[in-house]
Parts: structure tokens; C-alpha cells; sequence
């Protein structure tokens, strides 16, 4: 693929087809992971834009050892909000791809070349979506290829709206199995806050206003369910909260025109989903908790 290119202080620069976004904060345990897989893709024509948000772990060290020449890295003199700081990495990319990864999930080899391969030969496509593996905090696999139910293949808006709103829960997915056009992001806004859980959502809905869906069959991508992470912070109630705000804002919509039946199928899944969700995050952190004890056992016995 040829590169566009754009002039910065009278040099002309290559412009990378994708630019990899990871926005970090306190994120040492699981960095090296992270920038260890990007690197890895097997895919040449991009950038990673990483933007330390002030952390004061040992994040910003693990960055100082990267000498690749492919990786830039900024660091915020203050603590922005999540959502100023996952802009601040999209604006800061040069690609007319973009995929925001969390620093603390991972892509497998081949998932920018596939999914940037669908934005190509798709202009029509605003986002794409791969299935996604489920980790745990020690990278043991929790459940495999989940996501997209009943959104695979080329969807419309409307459809992928309607999904979200019956599940009441996200079917697209976390940011690291998604992939947009920057140009789509800066037209429709970015990510938005306050409401932390939500805040990928909010954006998906407001991309798909511009184009279609497509759902990719491969699972390409790891999300780390972490005890201690962010999201898992958020308590079930609050959870609860913020998703119902996202469907009251997307049903009030007319352009979406969501059909009574499903806004009723998604008022009885609600419950079920946020369930599901607790118990998955309380298991990832017993999981880390017996990890933990097991290599103290093993210090002592040594």
C-alpha cells in the first residue's frame, strides 16, 4: 500500500496507513505485553503512539528502553480524565487507520493487516470488529473468542444499534478488537465522557452513523480482565447506570427508530449481563490472588 505523506516544519514525512494508539496510565504490569505484541504485527506500514498519562510506576521507565523507531511516545506533565487521554492519542497519530489499544490487552500477529485489509477494499465500512480471547491477570485464557454474537459479516448501523440495545451489554467490543478511519473519529467527535464504562460505546454509536459494520469471524485480540483495572472499579450499580444513560440516549434517537421489542428484550437482559460481569472480574482477581500466594510458597520454600 503507498503512504501519503505530510510536510512538519518544512520536512515531509510518510504518513502510515494505521496508526496503534495506546493510551497508559499506572500501566507497568502489563505494558511490556502490550507494545511486545504491536511490535510484533506482521504488518509494516504503521506507527504506535503511546501517551503516558502521568504514571509513576514503573511505566515510564519500561518506555525509556524502547529503541523502536516505529514507536513515539508522550508523556503528560498532569493526570488527564480517560477520555481526554485516549483523544490526546488519536490526535496525535498521523494514520488514516486507527486502533486504540488498552495497555493491558494484546493483538495476535495478524490482526492490523486483516482488519486494516476490510477498511481498504470497504470504504463504506466505518468499523470493524474481531472476536476477542477473554485473559485473565496472569495471561491464562478465561474464554475464547467472545463477542459479536448476531453481528458477524457486513450489518448496517441500524442493525449493530439494535444488537446493543437487546444485549444491553457492548457485542462490538473493547477497543483493542476494533479498528476505524481517523477521519471518521474527528468527525464524529472522539470519545466522550464522564461515563467511564460506556465510554467506547458512546463512540461506536456515533460511528456507525457515518457507515457500516463489519464483524470479523477470527479472534485477533486479548482483553485483559483485570481486578484492579478501571472499568472493573466501576461498581455493578454504577455499571447499570451508565449503560441504561447510553440506551436512553440511543432509543430517544429517531434516527435509529430501535423497535419497542427490543428496548424490551434489553430491559431483561440487563440484570443478567452485569451479573455475568461481576463474577468475571471477581474470578480474574482470585485467579491473581492464588497466583500470588503460589509464587510467595515458592520464594519461602526457596
Amino acid at each position: 500500500m503507498s503512504s501519503e505523506t505530510e510536510v512538519a516544519q518544512g520536512v515531509e514525512l510518510a504518513r502510515p496507513k494505521v496508526s496503534l494508539c495506546i493510551p497508559a496510565f499506572q500501566a507497568g504490569r502489563f505494558l511490556r505485553a502490550t507494545i511486545d505484541s504491536v511490535l510484533a504485527q506482521d504488518f509494516s506500514d504503521m506507527e504506535i503512539v503511546v501517551v503516558d498519562n502521568n504514571s509513576t510506576d514503573e511505566t515510564r521507565l519500561i518506555l525509556d528502553e524502547i529503541t523502536d523507531s516505529r514507536v513515539r511516545v508522550i508523556t503528560n506533565r498532569t493526570t488527564l480524565p480517560a477520555e481526554d487521554n485516549h483523544n490526546l492519542a488519536v490526535k496525535l497519530s498521523r494514520g488514516e487507520f486507527v486502533k486504540v489499544i488498552s495497555a493491558d490487552d494484546t493483538l495476535r500477529r495478524n490482526c492490523v493487516a486483516a482488519q486494516a485489509a476490510v477498511l481498504e477494499s470497504n470504504p463504506d465500512i466505518a468499523l470493524v470488529a474481531s472476536r476477542t480471547d477473554f485473559i485473565d491477570d496472569a495471561g491464562a485464557l478465561l474464554f475464547a473468542a467472545r463477542g459479536l454474537r448476531g453481528i458477524l459479516g457486513r450489518q448496517t448501523g441500524e442493525q449493530v444499534i439494535r444488537r446493543i440495545v437487546r444485549s444491553a451489554k457492548n457485542p462490538v467490543g473493547a477497543p483493542v478488537s476494533v479498528m476505524f478511519r481517523r477521519a471518521d473519529f474527528d468527525r464524529c467527535g472522539g470519545f466522550r465522557g464522564p461515563s467511564l464504562f460506556t465510554l467506547d460505546m458512546d463512540l461506536w454509536t456515533r460511528l456507525l452513523r457515518i457507515g457500516h459494520f463489519y464483524g470479523m469471524p477470527e479472534t485477533l485480540a486479548a482483553y485483559r480482565i483485570q481486578g484492579g483495572s478501571l472499568t472493573a472499579s466501576i461498581s455493578a450499580r454504577t455499571q447499570l447506570a451508565q449503560q441504561d444513560s447510553l440506551t436512553r440516549r440511543i432509543v430517544d434517537d429517531p434516527y435509529w427508530r430501535v423497535p419497542h421489542v427490543d428496548r424490551l428484550v434489553g430491559k431483561i437482559n440487563r440484570y443478567d449481563v452485569l451479573l455475568k460481569r461481576t463474577v468475571l472480574f471477581k474470578l480474574s482477581s482470585l485467579r491473581a490472588f492464588r497466583q500470588r500466594l503460589r509464587l510467595g510458597w515458592r520464594w519461602h520454600t526457596n
